[in-house]
């Protein structure tokens, strides 16, 4: 038998977070107190419905205009998650963070930000789950409980092992580290000994890997720390190169899993063990867990298991012959794959224009500070005019307000500067997204496609056209991510016919949306003759201004229209809408992009409200 190599991505021990803290001290009276004995006596009955309690609190809380909001709706934020329903965890986590209790030593924001973190977590969304547990962080060093700030330090640790900071990871977990033993913890700090272990592991740093790994092992066996115990077990499994020993630390972390019946950890140790049994050659052992690895994961919706288990199935069922349900593995892992990776580019759009926005205020900050000094400055050199003759103080004067103006045009080219780094930046992830785009989704679909081709001579022969119509599906979805790519790029009616007609079939599109129609005429302008850098450039102003139209002005109808002016070619582009007015183009990001790309080449662009309401954008290009 052809044996693959499994490479696996190691989920961290990541510890749920219910620290109480400053809820300890919410007074709420004894009528709610009852109530919420109840609720918490429903949530601890597995399977039970708590929602018509829940609500009940809440809507009494509401009518008697309560200052504790913030914890009924922590409570019950707390009730779906022991459910698993990640959303609703996060929709009255949200309300919780948005009633805050007017005291601060009795807000519910520590436990609240617990829930969320746990929420976004299993939810594959680890950049808002690291956000919250940094605010955590914020407010338990500020005074907190120690050793619940050990906790937090080593779950911020655990998902920036998502972004391979390896040396800020292993500095978050000894942090960890110290503040448990420190303050004589039993309950985790074997955990965090284990993630240490495992952060070396990603350093490829095998003798302290081994290390953490011994240390964790020898506490985990005086708190009986079944998490630690399962963890560290499946790491040694992997380290270990004989592979009947590797398979005995294989069988201990399943063992030590169980016991915890923690379902997150049950799915790690499944499907490293279910590698070690295909290694040895058994294959019904090896599926078999493989395939519950994929079905504890998808129980609980965590999605970064669920990712690695869909992996190890696709691949041993595919070694062991069974084509169809490695396709079918495979495909899973695509898709929940490209889910992730689509999540992980919204997110990089919002970075840019988030260090955009902030560098923007701080610049202003300075200008608002400089301009306060100048005024000073001025004061100041009035009173000394009233002593000094009229050319010392002119001279003073002069030489004052050159070295201002020289200090405002510096500070306003820094700003220049940052944003169009900005720009450079937002311009280098978008090269990095298509690489990402080709090779997470084109490569992984024919990838796809290729296993389920080769598993057709292995089915019925009624199965096969259903097996080739499942391909032609891949190839085809495949072959629109492929156009849809380039047409991104360079679109192929500007390619071949030019601006005017690569603007009206970009009109066509909008219009076949319905959120705006947009007209084109061409008034014998000399579009045609630019060149094509030109006209990309005017493109993607003009996609730039319609994009704007159908966002903020609401409008029903749009005209572009291209005529000629006496400085050359010019553009209108005007719409029914709401109005906008920002001569200078500085009132967001896209309007500024667009006059810095007009005036380096000479041209000019201008933004006005129109008389009888509506936008009128005008683009005019010297030819």
């Amino acid at each position: 038998m052809r044996r693959i190599v499994l490479i696996f991505s190691f989920v961290f021990s990541f510890t749920f977070v219910h620290s109480q803290n400053r809820v300890e001290n919410v007074s709420v009276g004894p009528a709610f107190l009852n109530l919420i004995d109840e609720l918490d006596s429903c949530i601890t009955s597995e399977g039970l419905n708590c929602i018509e309690i829940a609500d009940k609190i809440i809507e009494k809380g509401k009518r008697e205009r309560v200052d504790f909001m913030d914890y009924l709706y922590a409570k019950k934020a707390y009730y779906f998650l022991t459910r698993n329903e990640w959303d609703s965890v996060i929709t009255y986590g949200r309300l919780a963070l948005e009633n805050p209790h007017p005291v601060e030593e009795e807000r519910s924001d520590i436990w609240t930000y617990g829930h969320l973190v746990n929420a976004y977590y299993y939810k594959g969304d680890l950049d808002t789950a690291i956000d919250c547990c940094l605010k955590m962080a914020k407010i338990l060093e500020d005074g907190g409980d120690p050793i619940e700030l050990g906790r937090v330090y080593s779950n911020i640790a655990i998902l920036l092992a998502q972004s391979n900071n390896t040396e800020k990871q292993i500095e978050y977990l000894q942090k960890s580290f110290k503040l448990l033993e420190e303050n004589e913890d039993k309950g985790f700090i074997a955990t965090a000994a284990s993630n240490l272990g495992l952060a070396y592991l990603h350093k490829k740093d095998t003798i302290n890997t081994k290390k953490w790994l011994e240390t964790s092992l020898e506490l985990a066996e005086l708190s009986n720390d079944l998490v630690a115990k399962t963890q560290s077990n499946y790491i040694l499994s992997t380290i270990e190169k004989d592979l009947n020993k590797s398979l005995q630390y294989s069988e201990l972390s399943v063992k030590y899993a169980d016991e915890l019946k923690d379902k997150t950890s049950q799915s790690n140790a499944y499907y490293i063990h279910a590698d070690n049994l295909y290694k040895l050659g058994k294959s019904d052992e090896a599926i078999y867990y493989a395939e519950r690895a994929v079905n504890l994961a998808q129980e609980i919706g965590n999605k970064p298991s669920l990712l690695q288990a869909y992996k190890t199935a696709a691949g041993i069922n595919y070694e062991f012959g069974k084509k169809v349900k490695a396709a079918d593995y495979f495909n899973s892992y695509v898709i929940l794959n490209d889910s992730i990776s689509s999540a992980e580019k919204a997110r990089e759009i919002n970075e840019i224009n988030t260090k955009y926005e902030t560098e923007k205020k701080e610049k202003q900050l300075v200008e608002q500070e400089l301009k306060i000094q100048q005024q000073r400055a001025n004061l100041f050199y009035a009173i000394l005019g009233g002593a000094l003759f009229v050319v010392v103080f002119g001279g003073i004067f002069i030489y004052t307000r050159k070295a201002q103006k020289l200090k405002l045009k510096q500070l306003q080219q820094e700003k220049e500067n940052a944003i169009l780094n900005s720009f450079i930046l937002g311009e280098e992830r978008e090269r990095k997204r298509i690489s990402q785009e080709l090779h997470d989704g084109v490569a992984a679909m024919i990838g796809a496609a290729k296993m389920s081709l080769e598993s057709i001579p292995h089915l019925a022969q009624e199965k096969q056209q259903e097996q080739l119509s499942k391909v032609r599906r891949i190839l085809e979805n495949t072959h629109a991510d492929v156009r849809y790519i380039a047409h991104n790029l360079l679109p192929t009616v500007l390619e071949k016919e030019g601006l005017i007609k690569a603007t009206s079939h970009f009109a066509f599109e909008i219009n076949e949306t319905k959120l705006v129609n947009i007209s084109v005429t061409d008034n014998n302008s000399n579009a045609q003759e630019l060149s094509p850098q030109l006209q990309l450039m005017l493109f993607r102003v003009i996609q730039e201004l319609v994009n704007n139209i159908i966002k903020h002005s609401q409008a029903q109808k749009a005209e572009i229209i291209f005529s000629n002016s006496p400085n050359g070619l010019q553009i209108e582009i005007s719409d029914d809408g709401i109005g906008y007015d920002d001569t200078e183009g500085t009132g967001n990001q896209g309007l500024y992009s667009i006059t810095k790309r007009l005036k380096s080449i000479g041209g000019n662009f201008k933004i006005t409200k129109g008389k009888s309401g509506g936008t009128q954008a005008k683009v005019v290009v010297t030819v």
